[in-house]
């Protein structure tokens, strides 16, 4: 089967099959917690995606009974999807991507007010604040002695789990900097002449830190 049938979604379904057989209602429950945030598009795709997986032979479903007048559709990962799994996961990924509507609107801040683009960070920094909570109570979670919804994955999620927070703690504390940052600032427009050589330093700041992280 060539591998460009599949995209991210369609191993990230075949991934939460292997623990367990799932409906896509069940399917777009655990992408609620944590997936969505590391793949947004899997959420919208959750119900469609285990059809596809389904006519290539990598799932199969079963119909059961839910009361008396309802069935629903249950899949359940095949041999020959989890050697589409395991292909993939031998295989070198994507780099990172970033969908950050936030930090657009930052980048166009000049054709709104002062108000607009502080407000825009004080949004972005709640934002950031919330969903490192909802992190924070997965952690909570699998901590507790039944180990989550899936303890023999433990140890992988608590490795993404650590990203995740940090990752948005680092969005709270650039926030927290920008906002300092704009503080004296009297709208969005001037500071390109009035702060130059702030903004140079900042850049040459940037630069420094990312030549030792080890940029090229």
């Amino acid at each position: 089967m060539p591998q460009g049938d599949l995209n991210t979604t369609s191993y990230v379904i075949l991934g939460l099959l292997v623990s367990r057989d799932s409906s896509a209602y069940e399917i777009s429950v655990h992408f609620s917690r944590g997936v969505a945030e590391l793949w947004p598009r899997a959420d919208r795709q959750s119900y469609n995606a285990p059809k596809k997986l389904l006519e290539l032979g990598l799932v199969t479903s079963t119909s059961d009974p839910v009361g008396t007048k309802r069935r629903r559709t249950v899949y359940s990962i095949t041999d020959s999807g989890r050697e589409a799994l395991a292909t993939w996961l031998a295989t070198r990924s994507r780099p990172s991507a970033l969908e950050f509507e936030g930090m657009v609107r930052v980048l166009f801040a000049e054709q709104g007010s002062i108000d607009d683009l502080r407000a825009n960070l004080a949004t972005m920094r709640e934002q950031a604040l919330q969903t490192r909570g909802l992190f924070a109570s997965h952690a909570e979670r699998m901590r507790e002695p039944d180990g989550g919804s899936f303890p023999e994955r433990q140890h992988l999620m608590a490795l993404a789990n650590r990203f995740m927070i940090g990752h948005f703690s680092h969005i709270v504390e650039w926030a927290d900097w920008a906002l300092e940052e704009t503080d004296s600032w009297p709208d969005t427009v001037s500071p390109a002449v009035t702060h130059r050589d702030r903004t140079r330093e900042i850049l040459r700041e940037c630069a420094e830190r990312g030549k030792a992280d080890g940029a090229p």
